[in-house]
């Protein structure tokens, strides 16, 4: 049977609306897989890595414990792996393994020490073409799982799984899916009857949708409007389409949200990233590694890293060998010159495969410097927990004999009642100076073992003045003299005052016991910007030799015969808690400077 004209349009207009409606229906729902399988995977690596971050804390927190039995016992860590389960809509567990692949922690308590069994990549699901993606989800696992490796020392101890409803993606695509499906359905039957009523018109609105589609296609998501007047079903499907278009604009627009979201959170780390082609070319790195490759990223993109890196560069041997050889390496141990500093850093990198074929490489650098000086605050926080448990028995062992002497001067006081007036002076300087033992002794305990600061306005001038006058009744017969030069339009500041007290008294006295010969001591008050408050104290001592400067706040480290090393570091501990700095700047026979900068702003 012969069609005719009429008939083969309907027929030719009918087949390329359904193409056209199927064609950027699965456009949209294989673009829409990917977004949907993407963010549960983005969700599943956010709790995994805050999973992650806990684990290490709460490993850290008891050094001394099994790793195992400290991930066991960890409240914080069990209550995150819980509320993990609430917070992604598409999450069913979140569990610990050991390296065997033994459970340590599940959000389902009785699977605890069992087994963890298998499942598919998550990744691998996204990475997949769309029909095999549709395939998987519609017909495959049940269940996929993101994982994070969990690292103990620098050694691999297990991992960190979380387990992906297929059920729930599915669900998120169903209401695409039926949408399209509806679409296809509505629009076969007006296209049909169209066709016919309109067999007239030629097949240039077939063309032009066939254009709209093949704009669609290269990623042009604006379509021109419809016509305003009329309603043929060609110019319905034209307003379809440019629906559509729109909705796979919105989504592309989401998706480079989110990678300039990803870029910005890549940007914050602390450690340098670098990714290679398989050709050696810079594809991305932050901003942490912008010093090493020596450009910023939008000159650096596409070009070799043997342009940017010169021969004798440390880091580009390892990188060639790492592409080369097929098998990354960790944390190798590099001096970098940045400069005319020279930074050590930790280097590794990881060769990137999709099945099985090599694309690029990932480097990492990490600044030793920063784990140094982490190291250097554990350690000196152990010293001072050492010495506040000390002080806690020479505490008792000091008050009592105080007491006692205070006592006795009370007695003292009362026989020696129509003493001569000198001897009156006398024992009341003793009871003075016995007092302030006291209040010295209460101040260092609570130091040592601090409650919470009281933090309160504070006129740094009129603090400083009365510290001044109680050294100076001390140290001025010894050939001292002070020189103050407070500037009066200083700021109030918040700070705890007994705490600011001992440290200036302490800065002072040190000062004082610097110049054994006299001399002047000159103490300053100033302003740095709008910020910050300036005290500076200024002696005409012995000095302290260049390479002492980095020694002297450390804890017990003194230069004075019968010092105890504890002064300057209660300084520099006091002027850390009110989030200050201390400067010191000094030359041997010449005299220190020493200077507190404390903000201006509130203390919270």
């Amino acid at each position: 049977m012969r069609l005719g004209t009429r008939a083969k349009e309907a027929v030719v207009v009918t087949l390329l609306t359904f193409l056209v409606v199927a064609t950027t229906s699965l456009i949209h729902l294989s673009h829409l897989s990917r977004v949907v399988a993407q963010e549960a995977l983005r969700q599943a690596e956010l709790i995994a890595r805050q999973i992650y971050s806990q684990s290490r804390s709460a490993i850290a927190a008891a050094p001394r414990e099994d790793p195992v039995a400290a991930l066991s016992q960890d409240r914080e860590l069990r209550n995150l792996l819980d509320s993990s389960v609430g917070y992604s809509p598409h999450l069913l567990y979140a569990l610990i393994a050991d390296r065997s692949g033994r459970i340590i922690l599940h959000t389902e308590s009785d699977k605890q020490g069992n087994p963890a069994p298998a499942h598919p990549s998550l990744a691998a699901l996204v990475d997949l073409d769309p029909v095999s993606r549709f395939r998987e989800l519609y017909g495959g696992a049940r269940t996929y799982e993101a994982t994070l490796p969990l690292t103990l020392n620098g050694a691999p101890f297990g991992s960190i799984r979380l387990g992906v409803s297929a059920t729930l993606l599915r669900r998120e695509l169903g209401a695409s899916l039926r949408q399209s499906l509806t679409l296809v359905g509505i629009a076969l039957p007006l296209a049909w009857l169209a066709a016919m009523g309109l067999a007239h018109l030629t097949l240039r609105p077939v063309r032009a949708l066939a254009g709209e589609v093949d704009r669609i296609r290269r990623g042009e998501f604006s379509l021109a409007e419809p016509a305003a007047t009329g309603g043929d079903e060609f110019q319905e499907l034209s307003s379809q389409l440019q629906r559509l278009g729109r909705e796979l604009h919105a989504d592309r627009l989401a998706t480079l949200s989110e990678k300039a979201h990803l870029q910005h959170v890549v940007d914050q780390l602390e450690d340098g990233i670098i990714f290679l082609s398989r050709e050696m070319r810079i594809l991305f790195f932050n901003k942490a590694a912008e010093e090493v490759v020596g450009r910023p990223l939008e000159q650096a993109v596409g070009e070799p890293l043997a342009d940017l890196l010169p021969a004798s560069h440390p880091v580009r041997p390892l990188v060639e060998h790492a592409l080369e050889g097929g098998s990354g390496f960790r944390n190798a141990s590099v001096t970098i010159a940045v400069g005319e500093r020279r930074r050590e850093c930790l280097v590794s990198a990881f060769p990137v495969e999709d099945a099985r074929e090599l694309m690029g490489a990932v480097v990492l650098l990490k600044d030793l410097e920063s784990i140094k000086t982490v190291q250097s605050l554990v350690r000196y926080s152990a010293k001072l927990a050492a010495l506040g448990r000390l002080t806690s028995g020479v505490a008792h062992e000091v008050k009592n004999p105080l007491n006692a002497m205070m006592i006795h001067l009370e007695l003292l006081k009362e026989r020696l009642d129509g003493a001569p007036r000198e001897v009156q002076r006398s024992l009341e300087v003793m009871g003075s100076e016995i007092r302030r033992l006291d209040r010295v002794v209460q101040g260092f305990l609570r130091f040592m073992r601090p409650q919470e600061m009281v933090f309160k306005p504070c006129d740094v001038n009129a603090l400083l003045a009365s510290v001044v006058a109680l050294v100076e009744a001390e140290w001025r017969a010894r050939g001292i003299r002070f020189l103050s030069e407070h500037d009066p339009s200083l700021p109030t500041i918040n700070a705890d005052e007994e705490l600011l007290r001992q440290a200036l008294l302490n800065i002072l006295q040190n000062a004082c016991q610097a110049m054994p010969d006299g001399g002047d001591l000159t103490v300053q008050t100033g302003r740095l910007g709008r910020d910050e408050v300036r005290i500076s104290v200024r002696d005409q001592g012995v000095g302290i030799r260049a390479e002492d400067l980095d020694k002297i706040y450390k804890l017990y480290y003194t230069t004075k015969p019968d010092g105890n090393g504890i002064g300057l570091s209660i300084v520099y501990r006091i002027v850390q808690l009110h989030d200050g700095a201390i400067e010191v700047e000094s030359e041997v026979g010449y005299g220190t400077v020493m200077t507190v900068r404390l903000p201006a702003r509130s203390a919270a």
